[in-house]
């Protein structure tokens, strides 16, 4: 991934982590949820759902394991060896 591709993707993530911070309360419990669907969709729709199904399953196999991908840092789920 390229430093520039990095550097937008952790800018995007701050400005979505801020902006979940000033949703109202009884919807910020509900932001992963929303935000894991639009995020499905989204890489859905960029790579195609059969790669959109292998970058979810590395995720979910790092989740198992007790391994949390950081919240403001970018992390390559596509090209990660997991």
């Amino acid at each position: 991934m390229s430093a520039d591709r990095v550097a937008n993707l952790q800018r995007a993530m701050q400005l979505i982590a801020d902006a979940v911070e000033d949703l109202p309360a009884e919807c910020r419990e509900l932001a992963g949820n929303a935000l894991l669907n639009v995020t499905a969709e989204a890489v859905a729709q960029d790579v195609g759902c059969l790669e959109a199904g292998r970058i979810f399953a590395r995720l979910a196999d790092l989740l198992a394991r007790g391994l949390q991908p950081p919240a403001r840092e970018a992390i390559t789920l596509s090209t990660f060896d997991a």
